[in-house]
């Protein structure tokens, strides 16, 4: 019956195929007629159908009305009659019978991965505890060009954002960066490589992504139409295994899957994947005779025969293979694997890995926000983070104080700790039968590291590796790769990154004698005072406090590392000495104040931090840019003082959010000058509580926006203390505003020096206020034009006079800018771009940038066209009619004294437009021209022969090429050494020429923004004394210019200062 059922399904199941494919329909037709398992007029419908395929569709009406046992006496007439269709079906019933329960054991399989792969244990579980596999994995950055030697000693030597640039730089087309899920994409010739070489450095992640490799498959994420089975080889794993095993016998899998695998080998090895992790841990040697080897996945050889029979490629040459190494170990693979292959190496992770990867890590976004931004401004940590197993140890730092409700600045340990917590990690994890004790190792990488410090070498051929290293490529703190040279290869050496060779220099002096490592110490410090030439060795000073700090010496005292006492009083006399000098001494106290506070804050000694501390009355930080980390630093060694008579941080790059963790040290301050950019509305009140009243302060805010109340908030505030500078930016002021300002003024007369409010106005004021004959503050007022009126109504209400008076302005309205009736007043316009800068914002210079004079009296301008005539201006390269018409609108000015002009060139038509300025204008004493390019002959030449008022002086600042022929004119020639940067002054019929600086130091584009000469002080005779020149003959001076052109100076001119030519 169950066979009658079985051949009735059959012939159900390939209907449309007996329909098409039988030809002897006739004759099995009378068979079943003479069986008596059709009637007649059955079999007359069909005999009298037209083919054959209408003849089986009868016969099949007759096969349904008589049921299983006709449909089963159909299949057996059939297979007498037409044997091979029967055979033919009965063969695809079979293959795809087989292919479900291939594909059934493939489920299986896939099954048992997703449960060995989907967690991990970390380093430190507990038994039972474990994290899933997703919640770590983040995809590290592959790359597949060898670098140079250049690019590698970049990549060891840059550290914080710079090494983030770098690895940046890396993740490129240009260095064939590249993917998991594209390793065994086709190369650039089309070709596809079976076998995969996946180096990288210990730490980086090589296992990890082995692991998650496995996972994906399984998942059906990864390599679904590549490959049928991915196995994963671990030769940690491999090196247990002992007697005769064939490659079945070393594969993980599912016994249940047993058949399915064999078939899948035996049938599509092209369909297979070998995962071979670890090749560095391997304590067998792969060096087997290739005649030795097996051919096939069931012979059972030693171990080391069929793995190296898999890598070799003797087994299973058609499959695809991936194996993952240490870099120290790939010289050994390249030996013995079957070329060609691909290489691709894991740098770790980008910038983006170790944001994503903290991410993960954390299940709070607010906790890896503070996490990650707190590693990313230490320099040190945020480099070190490119290897995963940092980025571990930093999150499980964090994720313990989190827990414990530890505050932000409490929260990471110092950096020497995380150094220490990475070296146990990978000599407990990643060392495999080293043959040598933890100490042994240490002392040997400290050699290793101290040589190349002492020559600045982060890169260290195998020869002087051997000669501290008895087994470097064991030594998982190592990185080996091979180097072109020449015709042939050399093997090089270093250490994962700069900052890993200076905590082992530093390491390394902890595990020597007493007496020795003293000796290094000492030798070390003394080159450290030498200065600027030795402050690479910085750091590992540094590092050496942090070695000595109680918790970490803890730690090291495990690996049988004992810090010395003599040590810790040398240290200790050298930070001592360092504060001292830094108080008499700039230079050391810009370059070493915030070097020994990182120093106490890694020695976490409270008693010596507050020895430290307690000699310091004065801290000025001003000048160092504070990162978030700095802060902390800093914080933490300013609650050891017992009072701070100042604390001094301008231009230190302070946020906000940095601010706030110095809070508390702003309360001991007795005297405060602070410097805080983008400070919010919300963030001021934590700051004037913290100021507390009675301070002695200086306050810039001007980068900042408050709102009205909050800047009368500020001024009332500012009455309780002895304040003498102080710049807030604002959005808008009211007149309640004003009068707060007023009353600040007024309180702090005798104290207040500097007052400033800055908005987005485009005219500035700058006043210096007198009352009663004394001098009163200098305010400055970058303000709108209405709200600046608003002020200057409050100070002459307040009965205060106005002194000092200047004015910049630079866009204008039709009305123009408010002007303060004044006797003198300094007005600067400004036609493009910033005082003393000819540069527009697109790169291209204007020929007039601004103008600068003194006028007196009441003056009237012709606003309107000024606004015109700017507007064409900006950007115009050429001195056309537009600027001759601005320069013609001051000859009206008569009460015009001295101006200063700030061109682009020096051309004959803005020489005679300067001439015509001084004619009208009979007044006019001083003429200044500030040349950002060439002072061009023609418009000397014209100068010179012009007829010029002799009680008018004309001063000429540029450059000034010295060739007689194709004499330099452009902005791309301003750098060539033929040009002197000069000085020319006209007086009369004098002509006298300063060379201020020759040809090749007079490539600094920025000579006359104010750093060379001040055009401010000039008009002073601070800078240069104008009136001397005209003393005595000018022309009897040695290596004069006269008349005679040949007579000027060539190439060759020899100079040892400043020359004064006539």
């Amino acid at each position: 019956m169950e066979s009658s059922d079985h051949n009735a399904e059959l012939v159900d199941e390939h209907r449309s195929q007996l329909i098409q494919r039988v030809t002897m329909v006739m004759p099995i037709a009378d068979e079943l007629l003479a069986e008596g398992m059709i009637h007649k007029e059955m079999y007359s419908n069909i005999s009298a159908a037209r083919t054959d395929e209408d003849k089986m569709r009868e016969l099949f009406k007759a096969l349904h009305s008589g049921g299983n046992k006709v449909k089963s006496a159909f299949l057996s007439t059939l297979r007498e009659n037409e044997p091979n269709l029967v055979q033919d079906l009965e063969f695809h019933i079979k293959q795809g019978d087989q292919q479900a329960n291939k594909s059934t054991a493939t489920l299986k399989y896939k099954e048992f991965i997703r449960g060995e792969y989907a967690t991990v244990q970390e380093y430190n579980s507990l038994p039972g505890e474990h994290v899933k596999l997703d919640d770590r994995y983040t995809e590290p950055l592959i790359i597949q060009k060898h670098r140079q030697q250049r690019e590698r000693e970049e990549e060891i030597r840059s550290r914080g954002q710079n090494f983030h640039h770098v690895m940046g730089q890396r993740d490129s087309e240009a260095y064939k960066s590249t993917k998991v899920e594209r390793l065994f994409d086709p190369d650039e010739h089309g070709d596809i490589l079976r076998i995969v070489i996946l180096q990288g450095h210990s730490g980086t992640g090589k296992s990890f992504t082995s692991q998650k490799i496995m996972s994906d498959w399984a998942f059906g994420r990864l390599y679904e139409d590549q490959f049928d089975l991915v196995f994963h080889l671990r030769c940690k794993e491999l090196n247990q295994a002992t007697g005769r095993k064939s490659l079945m016998d070393l594969l993980n899998y599912d016994q249940s899957s047993s058949s399915m695998i064999k078939q899948v080998l035996h049938e599509s090895p092209e369909r297979v994947l070998f995962l071979v992790d670890g090749f560095d841990e391997l304590k067998f040697s792969l060096d087997v005779p290739k005649d030795s080897l097996p051919r096939d996945p069931w012979t059972q050889c030693s171990p080391e025969v069929t793995l190296s029979g898999l890598i070799r490629q003797q087994i299973l040459p058609k499959s695809f293979l991936l194996v993952t190494t240490r870099s120290t170990a790939l010289d050994k693979l390249i030996g013995v694997v079957k070329h060609p292959v691909r290489y691709a190496e894991i740098l770790g992770f980008s910038e983006k890995g170790v944001k994503v990867y903290f991410e993960k890590f954390f299940k709070q976004k607010q906790h890896s926000h503070q996490a990650y931004d707190s590693v990313r401004e230490n320099e040190t940590l945020f480099t070190a983070c490119f290897i995963p197993v940092i980025c571990w140890i930093i999150c499980t730092v964090y994720r313990e104080q989190f827990d414990e409700g530890t505050e932000m600045i409490q929260s990471l340990e110092t950096t020497t700790s995380i150094f220490v917590e990475f070296v146990a990690t990978l000599l407990k994890h990643h060392c495999q039968d080293l043959g040598q004790s933890a100490l042994t190792i240490l002392q040997g990488l400290g050699k290793l590291a101290e040589k190349g410090m002492e020559e600045q070498q982060v890169l260290f051929d195998h020869d002087s590796v051997s000669q501290t290293v008895s087994d470097p490529s064991k030594v998982p703190f190592l990185c080996k790769f091979l180097q072109k040279k020449r015709v042939s290869q050399t093997t090089m050496y270093s250490f994962m990154h700069l900052s890993f060779q200076e905590f082992f220099t530093a390491l390394s002096y902890m595990s020597l004698g007493d007496e020795e490592a003293q000796g290094k110490v000492r030798e070390l410090l003394s080159k450290v005072r030498r200065g600027l030439l030795h402050f690479h060795l910085l750091p590992i000073v540094q590092f050496l406090f942090g070695i000595l700090n109680k918790e970490v010496a803890k730690r090291l005292e495990e690996k049988h590392i004992s810090c010395s006492q003599g040590i810790w009083t040398q240290l200790k006399h050298f930070i001592l000495e360092v504060i001292e000098k830094g108080k008499e001494d700039q230079i050391v106290r810009r370059t070493m104040l915030l070097f020994t506070f990182h120093c106490l804050y890694e020695l976490h000694a409270d008693d010596f931090v507050k020895e430290a501390m307690e000699t310091y009355t004065d801290i000025n930080m001003s000048g160092s840019p504070l990162k978030k980390t700095d802060c902390w630093v800093l914080m933490y060694c300013l609650q050891h003082c017992k009072s701070i008579e100042c604390l001094e941080l301008s231009g230190c790059n302070l946020t906000a959010e940095n601010m706030k963790i110095l809070l508390p040290a702003l309360q001991k301050c007795k005297a405060l000058v602070l410097q805080v950019d983008d400070l919010a509305d919300d963030d001021l009140d934590g700051l004037l509580t913290a100021l507390g009243e009675g301070k002695s302060l200086e306050l810039d805010l001007r980068n900042t926006n408050f709102s009205d109340e909050k800047v009368q908030d500020l001024l009332v505030a500012l009455t309780k203390h002895k304040t003498r500078k102080v710049k807030i930016g604002v959005k808008s002021i009211t007149s309640n505003t004003a009068d707060k300002f007023m009353s600040l003024i007024s309180k702090a007369h005798g104290v207040l020096d500097l007052i400033k409010l800055h908005s987005c106005g485009n005219v500035a004021l700058s006043v210096q206020l007198q009352k009663d004959g004394v001098r009163a503050p200098q305010i400055v007022l970058w303000l709108k034009v209405p709200e600046m009126k608003m002020i200057c109504d409050s100070i002459r209400t307040s009965g205060y006079s106005l002194t000092g008076v200047k004015l910049r302005v630079w866009r204008v309205a039709d009305e123009g800018p408010f002007l303060y009736p004044t006797k003198k007043c300094r007005l600067t316009l400004h036609i493009d771009g910033p005082l003393r800068c000819g540069v527009g914002r697109e790169g291209q210079q204007s020929a007039l940038s601004s103008i600068e004079m003194s006028l007196y009296g009441v003056n009237v301008f012709d606003w309107r066209r000024i606004h015109q005539l700017r507007q064409t201006l900006e950007h115009n390269p050429e001195w056309d009619e537009h600027a001759d018409e601005l320069i013609s609108l001051l000859h009206s000015q008569t009460s015009l004294e001295d101006i200063g002009l700030f061109v682009s060139r020096l051309t004959e038509r803005c020489a005679v437009s300067v001439i015509r300025l001084s004619h009208a204008c009979s007044n006019l004493k001083d003429i200044i021209l500030q040349v950002n390019g060439f002072l061009l002959e023609e418009g000397i030449h014209c100068l010179r022969e012009s007829k010029r008022r002799p009680d008018c002086q004309l001063l000429l600042l540029g450059r000034r090429c010295r060739k007689l022929a194709d004499q330099c004119s452009e902005e791309k020639d301003k750098r060539l050494s033929c040009n002197d940067n000069v000085l020319l002054a006209l007086h009369g019929e004098s002509f006298i020429e300063i060379v201020l600086r020759h040809g090749k130091e007079s490539g600094i584009d920025d000579t006359w923004n104010g750093n060379e000469i001040n055009i401010d002080d000039m008009w002073n005779g601070n800078e240069i004394n104008i009136a001397d020149m005209w003393n005595g003959n000018e022309n009897n001076s040695d290596g004069t210019w006269n008349e005679n052109e040949s007579n000027r100076p060539r190439d060759d001119i020899k100079c040892k200062g400043c020359c004064v030519v006539g």
